[in-house]
């Protein structure tokens, strides 16, 4: 089946069952990025001052740039 008639399929759908669609989607999409959370979570709680960064430098280290 190709992209587009995913597409057409999944506009036809109830809301209901799309919400139900991008749950499924979420949660395949995390279960590919192995150690991804546990990875974050790893540097969340990294205590090292000299680590942490500003608000403003993550923005424009992920391009979010003002």
């Amino acid at each position: 089946m190709s992209i587009e008639a995913l597409k057409t399929e999944v506009r036809s759908l109830p809301a209901e069952e799309r919400r139900k669609l991008m749950a499924f989607m979420v949660a395949l999409d995390d279960e590919a990025q192995s150690g991804y959370a546990a990875k974050l979570a790893e540097r969340i709680d990294d205590p090292s001052p000299d680590r942490w960064r500003t608000a403003e430098e993550c923005e424009r280290e992920l391009g979010f740039g003002r």
